[in-house]
């Protein structure tokens, strides 16, 4: 049985458009995140590392660290919210310090709640 707060992809350039045109920009040191908030409880993520950052081995490594801290670090009050969101690695990302990159996402989360509760009341 699948779990329902597993994270699906998002897919095709308009998923991805969506999310870009509509959604809300959160910067970190290490990369920028596009969440949009949908009206259902899915959970969509698409993650995009471009050729600047380097050869297919560090851009391949990137996405790995992406999805692990996506894996390791749901978060619970966001159970009931449905979002789209899209990753957009930086240089620094492939080197940082993991522990930071965990930080850095869950900032991230904690800050779309935020914004995310105010635009409900």
């Amino acid at each position: 049985m699948k779990s329902s707060n597993k994270h699906q992809k998002l897919l095709t350039p308009k998923q991805f458009r969506a999310v870009y045109d509509k959604g809300r920009k959160f910067n970190t040191p290490f990369f920028s995140a596009f969440i949009l908030k949908t009206d259902g409880h899915e959970h969509r993520v698409g993650i995009t590392v471009t050729r600047k950052l380097g050869g297919a081995v560090l851009r391949n490594r990137c996405k790995r660290r992406i999805r692990e801290i996506l894996r390791r670090n749901e978060d619970p009050a966001l159970n009931d919210i449905g979002y789209d969101m899209v990753i957009n690695a930086k240089e620094v990302l492939s080197s940082a310090d993991f522990r930071q990159l965990e930080e850095a996402f869950r900032q991230t989360l904690a800050r779309f709640r935020i914004a995310s509760a105010k635009q409900d009341e």
